[in-house]
């Protein structure tokens, strides 16, 4: 595939990802050791980006390295109990000076990553304020934890309007009571949170990993919410990503549509993950990512794009939009992140234990991800429901696929009154295959 034909061919891949994310909002959470040099310059071009694509978009930003390095140049000791600051006098302050530090340094770096192609002239106004409420975590195994807290509530309903402004929201780790005290908060709460009282379409967590590992090292790149409680309570999460792991299954599980997990290290990972359909880190969704399910009459320019080709190429035989319109319910379709990447028919006669595969198609870039098998054994199952004995299959150039797949060869005879009487007129010889339940 040459350079432009590359070009064509992802634009059109991504549009779909572009048309659905225009006007739905997007919580970003990044963690502290990511905001400085070309890691954040990376991260506000592509912000900037998608701003300019009309997503609307809250950013929860981490501040620990930042904390650590104000404490480590005033010579104060660090104290932790199960992986959280205890927070004192001292540490409130570093934590206050970071906060403010951390956001300014993106407020910069998004004033200078406007894209060239972006309609304005003018930086992405950004918003900050008090959006958190905070209470103490309290003491834990007799240890006071001090200014270290949990979030209370999300104020929504400014945020919403900071949105609707046109702003990009900015959230700092920290939170304040109704008696005025500041407490230090972990961003992954606080992005967890605000994509639920948001109702967030999306919510992605920017790490220094690939994505959601298991215990032997393996990307997950895919995880429905069961799987990932699966890993949970299996220990199969990698122990480092465990809390990070729980913060998206309760995402999903109380209404955000999907959880990203990825590498903000790697330039560009953020518009792949929302654009492509490999992405580059993991997708976590609360029921699994791809489904068959009965067509419906708004599928029918999905199955036309997906059986064209091979028609053209006569591996398929025509059918016209008035015939899917007419037998769209003897159609199936496989979706895979809510776009149609298959299609399959099952075709009956009067006889009632026969039936017939037909218009089995799926999209040339997904033909080594077992989306075939997938709609061919969907077919077989309906088939055994509605008592069918005899499964036919018609190819002029695929037979080999149906044949390794347990279908015996078989004369045209063999095909009910009706199909042997259309298999003669319509003269494409097709190779007759057949399949006994």
């Amino acid at each position: 595939m040459d350079a432009d034909n590359g070009f064509v061919s992802d634009f059109r891949e991504a549009a779909p990802y572009i048309n659905y994310l225009r006007g739905k909002t997007l919580v970003v959470g990044v963690s502290g050791s990511l905001l400085e040099g070309a890691a954040l310059n990376n991260l506000a071009a592509d912000l900037n980006l998608l701003a300019s694509l009309g997503v609307r978009i809250v950013l929860v930003h981490g501040s620990r390295s930042k904390i650590n390095a104000l404490a480590e140049a005033a010579g104060a000791e660090c104290r932790y109990h199960n992986g959280r600051r205890i927070t004192d006098e001292t540490a409130l302050n570093f934590v206050k000076q970071a906060a403010g530090m951390v956001r300014c340094d993106i407020e910069a770096a998004l004033c200078s990553s406007i894209p060239a192609a972006a309609p304005r002239s003018k930086p992405l106004s950004t918003a900050a304020g008090n959006f958190v409420s905070a209470r103490p975590l309290g003491i834990i195994d007799g240890i006071d934890m001090g200014y270290t807290g949990v979030v209370r509530k999300i104020d929504a309903e400014a945020v919403l309007n900071r949105l609707d402004s046109g702003a990009l929201v900015i959230i700092s780790p920290v939170g304040h009571s109704l008696s005025g005290k500041t407490f230090n908060l972990r961003m992954g709460d606080i992005a967890e949170a605000a994509a639920v009282a948001l109702k967030a379409e999306k919510l992605v967590y920017l790490i220094g990993q690939k994505g959601i590992i298991d215990a032997e090292g393996r990307l997950k790149s895919t995880l429905s919410a069961a799987e990932a409680r699966e890993m949970l309570d299996s220990g199969n999460a990698h122990p480092e990503q465990r809390r990070l792991l729980q913060y998206a299954v309760n995402a999903v599980e109380k209404g955000v549509e999907r959880t990203h997990i990825l590498n903000g290290l790697a330039d560009g990972s953020l518009i792949r993950e929302l654009f492509t359909r490999k992405g580059a880190g993991t997708s976590l969704a609360r029921d699994p990512f791809v489904s068959i399910r009965e067509a419906r009459s708004r599928d029918i320019p999905a199955i036309m794009a997906l059986v064209r080709p091979l028609e053209e190429q006569g591996i398929l035989r025509s059918r016209s939009r008035d015939y899917l319109e007419n037998h769209i319910h003897s159609f199936s379709v496989l979706e895979h992140d809510r776009n149609i990447y298959g299609c399959a028919a099952l075709k009956t006669f009067a006889d009632p234990e026969a039936a017939e595969i037909a218009s089995l198609a799926v999209s040339p870039q997904s033909r080594d991800g077992g989306y075939g098998e997938m709609l061919l054994e969907h077919l077989l199952q309906k088939a055994r429901n509605i008592g069918i004995k005899t499964l036919f299959a018609l190819s002029t150039h695929t037979g080999d696929w149906f044949a390794e797949r347990g279908f015996q060869t078989a004369s045209p005879d063999d095909l009910p009154e009706e199909r042997r009487r259309e298999y003669h007129e319509n003269g494409r010889n097709s190779l007759v295959f057949v399949y006994r339940l």
